[in-house]
């Protein structure tokens, strides 16, 4: 009988049970597809450190409340060296590229900030009108493109585009009721081009991009607010905003890819597209189930007033010039923004 080959699947972020699911989504379809041939290992950073080697960049980031990585949802509080928290990613990346590592799902911004630019176009604001047009960006050609071009400019490869809880919103530690009372907060944005719209509006940002450990209990964090998502949240008071949703991709490295078979390439393909539109409509789900059950957990989501959206759709056009300066084909944008009137 021949051995399963092991692929090594490393969840890079919090709260694990997103990122989880989707790697045992992952190993479940491949099996249907390739039955026998394929097994998937799923690692944290320390789990995988403790199993193959401490690999010191693994660790430069640590919940700093026990037990927080086991925890369905993130806090709101202190940020996060962005230099340490790059290196953490840049280690990752290249111990995927040494083989090391076979598959991980990583966010868009990171990978904009590591690998390739053009990946922070997704974090524009305001670039998609609803989840259908997510979906036929991402699982069609522009999608596909963005994949194959990762592949060509890097040692890693796209597979498939999924979410880290959908729609952004603002969360805060304290009552906040529109855009203007965010300026005087400490502000955490979760992508650059976000932190530039925000700046924009007089929110000066503290931190931007890699903002996933966050501990409410901090000193630090008595006046603080974060642009993240429902479920990556734990404190009580949210801004509905919708400006942007936050993405991840599904990676493998090039060294993997190409020593499989193109039956089993294809096969990838189509299995990692397929849990990435399953995990994307779970997400979907999550956010509404929070919406739902948000009173009775004491959770309040004030809904951005129409004058807020305007001026935050007005500003935000700073962040698509800011992206034309960037490496990035001047058609991307476009072209997603024309698949929205479809």
């Amino acid at each position: 009988m021949t051995e399963r080959r092991k692929i090594r699947w490393l969840m890079a972020h919090y709260p694990l049970h997103l990122f989880q699911r989707t790697a045992d989504a992952f190993n479940q379809e491949l099996e249907q597809v390739l039955p026998g041939r394929f097994e998937v290992e799923s690692h944290t950073f320390s789990s995988y450190s403790e199993k193959y080697g401490e690999i010191k960049e693994f660790s430069y980031i640590k919940p700093s409340v026990p037990g927080l990585e086991d925890q369905q949802n993130i806090a709101v509080g202190k940020s996060i060296p962005t230099k340490n928290a790059t290196q953490k990613f840049e280690k990752l990346f290249e111990t995927m590229a040494n083989g090391d590592i076979e598959m991980a799902q990583t966010q868009v911004h990171i990978i904009g900030t590591v690998l390739d630019r053009t990946f922070e176009a997704l974090d524009l604001p305001f670039l998609f009108e609803d989840h259908d047009h997510v979906s036929r960006v991402l699982d069609g050609k522009i999608g596909d493109e963005l994949c194959e071009n990762l592949s060509a400019n890097s040692d890693l490869r796209g597979l498939a585009f999924t979410y880290s809880g959908g729609n952004r919103i603002i969360g805060s530690n304290k009552d906040i009721t529109n855009l203007t009372e965010l300026i005087d907060t400490n502000f955490i944005a979760g992508s650059y081009v976000g932190k530039k719209m925000f700046n924009d509006l007089g929110i000066k940002s503290v931190q931007y991009g890699i903002t996933d450990i966050v501990d409410s209990g901090d000193s630090t964090a008595q006046n603080t607010a974060i642009e993240t998502t429902y479920i990556r949240f734990t404190g009580k008071n949210v801004i509905k905003t919708n400006h942007s949703i936050f993405m991840t991709t599904i990676l493998t490295n090039n060294r993997f890819f190409d020593s499989l078979t193109k039956e089993e390439q294809e096969a990838f393909k189509l299995v990692a597209k397929r849990v990435a539109k399953l995990e994307r409509e779970w997400s979907i789900a999550d956010a509404e189930a929070y919406e739902k059950n948000a009173v009775k957990n004491g959770v309040k989501i004030v809904e951005l007033n129409k004058d807020d959206q305007d001026q935050l759709r007005k500003v935000a056009k700073n962040s698509y010039r800011y992206i034309k300066n960037l490496n990035v084909n001047p058609n991307l944008v476009k072209n997603i923004i024309v698949e929205g009137k479809k």
